[in-house]
């Protein structure tokens, strides 16, 4: 829907850290420990020669079983939060953009000040998707249908940005949103 794109707008115009939780979840999936779990539940075929997760074989188990999707949240997310905690008090007060694309299925955090929602009909998403990731429309709602509903994505947040135009729009409406929040 254009979440980086906005986190990377709003830490700009802030002056401020952006943090991407999936790139944290991307480093902890290197820990022996994450590895071996998973190896584990999966088998050796999840590990490239250089026993690297690969994470097209992850993806699989992944998005294909709500139960798989529970056990790797419940394996990767501890920690991803834990991460992002202990950076966000390191900032003692001043500003952090942090893109946590599953803040509603994990909970909000009391260290969350603000929750921005960004979003896009699924017709819009998908077409990014499959220009940047590569993915079908069939792949990406796969993805989508184990998320929480829309309704309940929205509700967590304070304040919803709909990417469905120009980047000029876009940063207008993330300027709207530090308007209301931060003036």
């Amino acid at each position: 829907a254009g979440k980086s794109t906005v986190s990377a707008m709003l830490a700009r115009l802030l002056g401020c850290e952006a943090v991407d939780a999936d790139k944290i979840a991307a480093e902890i999936w290197t820990f022996n420990d994450v590895k071996s779990s998973a190896v584990s539940r999966w088998g050796s075929g999840i590990l490239d020669a250089n026993g690297n997760v690969i994470k097209s074989e992850i993806a699989k188990h992944v998005f294909a079983d709500p139960e798989e999707n529970r056990f790797v949240n419940s394996l990767i997310h501890p920690s991803v939060m834990n991460q992002l905690h202990q950076l966000a008090v390191s900032h003692n007060g001043s500003n952090i953009v942090i893109e946590i694309p599953l803040l509603p299925e994990t909970g909000r955090p009391f260290w969350v000040d603000r929750a921005v929602y960004v979003t896009a009909k699924f017709e819009s998403r998908a077409e990014r998707c499959r220009r940047s990731r590569g993915w079908s429309f069939d792949e990406l709602r796969r993805r989508e249908n184990l998320l929480l509903p829309q309704s309940q994505r929205i509700s967590i947040c304070d304040f919803i940005i709909r990417n469905e135009s120009s980047l000029s729009d876009l940063e207008g409406q993330a300027v709207k949103f530090l308007q209301e929040n931060f003036c």
